[in-house]
């Protein structure tokens, strides 16, 4: 699984392992820093590996969905709007293969993955520790209290989220997506470290790393990001039977969340308000079905969601609805539901492709943990599709991408090394 006869690739005197992490590391806080490392990686991607990332494009499809997309913006009602969209995909469609391609040329690829989520897990511990700050600064109580206080004006002056951390995302949700990304790949870090006598001292640095990024969901309000984050500590424990322990550990997390929901609620509503205005998700969702058929197979072009709807329709939302806070309704609504269906179909064979392979070539153990946890980070982000549309924040869309070109890259792997030992 992990050659040793390869050198690594070097990048403009970086190795590849050194130009991603350095990214992730400042991806948070600096997306131009982030975008500009990765983008001298892709660049020297394409130069080394443009035929088999070609092969991959167009092998698995990922080619057919981008002439899909040009043929949106062709035909969208607003052809602009939906070319700056359709840089939301198609480029990252790219990167995500050249990651695929690259990851297996590395001389100890599960030592590289392992430092990448190191990187991005530690990277999110000044952002937490904030969350928690804002959080407590924007209880109604700190409000009367610091609410006038100067050195605070430029906290109170950001758009009002109610008792919601966004940190340096700009909105909770944001937050949360990116955190129960990292969290699912905390987890699997968790186990990996501490199955290793040598590495177990750090597992638990690691552990109170990942537990932070827990509290930090919490103090971003986000019930989707709650939800999700406790279906992946049940589901990381309960299926990875060597590390029951993380489930014993999220129950008693998952119980404690709501312990403090009770008392504090769920981004200053209380529990009952939280359920309540569930219904106002339905109703939006409601509002993307209806106008599918009317675009049913090239969409209304993409971004035109919040110029197409009828805000009489939804009274209840003072401000306008900048999407159908659903990936595959906006897809249906926006692309069509061919490419709708078809996005969906890639992207799934990929991590059922990869993820077969995985199980068809056992590995040991703590290699098992550690790739466990890039499934559980990327599972988190696809969940958090489900409820909301975060991927607009370009730091969530690099790192939902990088997690997919891992997984594929994975898979090859597997069956690499499969078939080195025959």
């Amino acid at each position: 699984m992990e050659p040793t006869s390869r050198k690594n690739v070097g990048v403009g005197g970086f190795t590849l392992e050194r130009l991603v992490s350095t990214s992730l590391v400042v991806l948070p806080y600096f997306i131009y820093g982030a975008v500009i490392t990765l983008g001298s990686f892709l660049i020297a991607s394409l130069h080394r590996w443009s035929r088999e990332i070609g092969q991959i494009l167009y092998r698995q499809g990922w080619v057919w969905l981008a002439l899909g997309f040009g043929i949106n913006v062709v035909l969208s009602q607003a052809p602009g709007e939906s070319a700056v969209q359709a840089l939301n995909f198609v480029p990252f469609f790219v990167f995500y293969a050249a990651v695929a391609v690259a990851l297996p040329t590395v001389a100890r690829p599960l030592r590289v993955l392992r430092h990448w989520g190191v990187a991005l897990l530690v990277a999110t511990v000044p952002i937490n520790l904030a969350a928690i700050a804002e959080f407590y600064l924007r209880a109604p109580s700190s409000l009367s209290r610091w609410g006038n206080h100067p050195g605070l004006q430029w906290l109170y002056a950001q758009t009002d989220y109610g008792h919601r951390a966004s940190a340096v995302f700009g909105h909770p949700n944001a937050l949360a997506n990116y955190m129960v990304i990292v969290f699912g790949l905390g987890l699997g870090l968790c186990a990996h470290y501490l199955s290793r006598p040598g590495l177990r001292r750090q597992g638990l640095w690691l552990g109170g790393a990942t537990a932070l990024v827990l509290v930090g969901i919490f103090c971003s309000g986000s019930r989707s990001g709650l939800l999700i984050a406790g279906l992946q500590l049940l589901l990381f424990g309960g299926l990875l039977r060597p590390y029951r322990y993380i489930f014993w550990a999220g129950l008693g997390a998952i119980a404690l969340m709501t312990v403090s929901a009770l008392i504090w609620g769920i981004g200053g509503r209380t529990l009952g308000e939280a359920f309540a205005t569930v219904s106002l998700r339905f109703s939006i969702w409601h509002i993307a079905l209806d106008m599918i058929p009317q675009h049913f197979w090239f969409g209304s072009g993409l971004g035109t969601f919040k110029q197409l709807y009828n805000p009489a329709d939804f009274p209840v939302v003072n401000d306008f609805l900048p999407h159908a806070h659903n990936l595959w309704l906006m897809l249906a609504v926006e692309a069509g539901v061919p490419m709708a269906v078809g996005f969906t179909a890639v992207v799934g064979w990929v991590v059922g492709h990869s993820t077969h392979a995985l199980l068809r070539h056992p590995l040991a153990t703590d290699s098992t943990a550690l790739l466990a946890g890039y499934l559980t980070g990327f599972g988190g982000t696809v969940a958090f599709s489900i409820f909301d549309l975060a991927f607009y924040d370009a730091r969530i869309n690099i790192l939902g991408w990088l997690m997919l070109g891992i997984i594929q890259g994975m898979g090859g792997l597997a069956a690499r090394a499969a078939l080195k030992s025959t």
